[in-house]
């Protein structure tokens, strides 16, 4: 297990980002403009995303494929480091297949390996763990289910895994999936899931909270036991037109056999937070909300930082406040306050948005002020800020110019930029087919593999940035 210290996620981005397949750091920085395309802005825009305010983020018009010379770039002696879209090899692919890293493989092995043969157990210790302590299986120990007001949590913890409560799996129910509901308050905790069964062999996958990927399907013979430690935040969800309550954990555990053999849980408040602030391409999805775009139900939409978490090693927990249907300006007002407040020193803010605001000339006019409301409030605070440029639709990188502002707030106030435009257009050209990323019928918004493929293409660009965070990416 692999200790990582606290102190490496809190420095700031430094100057001479190494480049890499997926990065470029070049000397100048261009504002860009418009890709040719047939939108005005405030034309055109979209179906309504079930009721939220403005307009959805369907596609506005098409692009003429990525923009030239638009990766991005670190201003010359200055300490910005902006991480750019290079060639997409090695990319994410859906299921159990390798992916940037190989953070996506799945630990198909009775070894008790971790996803992608690397840092086994995820900071758990690894290995197969002892049968003392802990009951059978929760399929056959759901105790009193549902909401135990009873159940403890453990104390704090940092990066080790954390001990099994045999008391915990009381708080689930279930066979397929096994769904559990721990009473918590809200904040950071490190759980620790031991997967597998005594009897018969399992392939378990793990979800927290709204959907958030945590362990794609890993299997294991019977009678062994694979640790699994991760850190989730917990918190009220509140969007446009649906919610999830908060001092609740919920966890799911799914897949073509699912076996939970032990639970624990610590509370981790010093842990860092990655806050996420940006529209429907970006946020959680609640499967079973009023406004889901495309039928059926229950809904298949994603946002990629809402299956960001699979990622990530123990100690970084992630916070996703974007909102569909949302403007820089709209969700700075309406829904960052409590992000802004939540947020502490060694936090990261990630901050997407163009979709919605390139459909109006006003909002187009003010994208830069308001990009650069969001990076104030961080570095009040001293978290870091990254600015995402949009990710694109399949039907091209045409932003009305906003990828290209985007870069310029990120040079301009020395944070770091990830050129999402870019490496998601350059990925998709990559692919026999990128519609499979999609909702079927439209291009912008992403399934569950599509959300997830993309996300994996952030991790990477973190993964090979100066940020601290990338010590933190599997």
């Amino acid at each position: 297990m692999i200790h990582w210290s606290r102190t490496m996620l809190r420095g700031l981005v430094v100057l001479g980002l190494a480049a890499s397949a997926a990065l470029t750091i070049l000397p100048g920085c261009s504002a860009g403009t418009p890709s040719p395309g047939s939108n005005a802005p405030g034309s055109n825009p979209g179906s309504d995303n079930g009721g939220s305010s403005g307009a959805g983020d369907q596609a506005a018009g098409t692009g003429s494929g990525a923009t030239s010379g638009s990766s991005g770039v670190a201003a010359g002696g200055s300490s910005a480091a902006m991480i750019a879209a290079g060639s997409s090899s090695g990319g994410p692919t859906s299921g159990s297949s390798s992916g940037p890293g190989g953070a996506m493989g799945s630990a198909s092995s009775s070894s008790g390996a971790n996803m992608g043969g690397s840092d086994a157990g995820a900071g758990t210790g690894g290995g197969a763990t002892s049968d003392s302590g802990a009951s059978a299986d929760a399929r056959s120990n759901t105790g009193g289910g549902g909401r135990d007001a009873a159940v403890s949590v453990g104390g704090s913890s940092s990066d080790a895994s954390v001990p099994l409560d045999p008391a915990m799996l009381a708080s689930c129910t279930g066979t397929s999936p096994i769904t559990c509901a721990i009473n918590v308050p809200n904040g950071n905790y490190d759980v620790t899931v031991d997967l597998g069964s005594a009897t018969a062999a399992a392939t378990t996958r793990v979800q927290a909270e709204l959907l958030r990927i945590e362990l794609q399907p890993t299997a294991t013979a019977a009678g062994m036991f694979l640790p699994y430690t991760f850190t989730v935040n917990v918190r009220t969800e509140k969007h446009n037109v649906y919610s999830a309550p908060g001092n609740v954990l919920n966890l799911l555990f799914d897949g073509t056999a699912p076996a939970l053999h032990g639970l624990g849980v610590a509370a981790a408040p010093s842990s860092v937070t990655v806050f996420v602030a940006g529209d429907s391409t970006v946020c959680d999805w609640d499967p079973s909300a009023s406004d889901a775009i495309t039928p059926p139900t229950p809904s298949i939409e994603r946002g990629w930082a809402q299956e960001l978490s699979q990622y990530l090693k123990p100690g970084v927990a992630v916070a996703n406040y974007a909102v569909s249907g949302t403007t820089a300006g709209g969700f700075y007002g309406s829904y960052f306050p409590p992000a802004s407040a939540a947020m502490k020193a060694g936090d990261y803010l990630f901050v997407q948005f163009g979709h919605n605001d390139q459909k109006s000339a006003a909002d187009i006019a003010a994208y830069q002020a308001n990009l650069t409301k969001y990076i104030t409030d961080a570095k009040a605070k001293n978290v870091t800020p990254v600015i995402f440029t949009p990710v694109a639709r399949g039907t091209g990188t045409n932003f009305m110019g906003l990828d290209g502002q985007a870069r310029t707030v990120a040079m301009t106030q020395n944070v770091a930029l990830i050129d999402l435009t870019n490496l998601s257009w350059a990925y998709y050209q990559s692919l026999p087919d990128k519609t499979v990323l999609f909702v079927p019928g439209q291009e912008t918004h992403f399934t569950e593999s599509g959300a997830t493929q993309v996300a994996g293409l952030v991790a990477q660009a973190l993964k090979t940035s100066q940020l601290g965070l990338a010590a933190f990416i599997k």
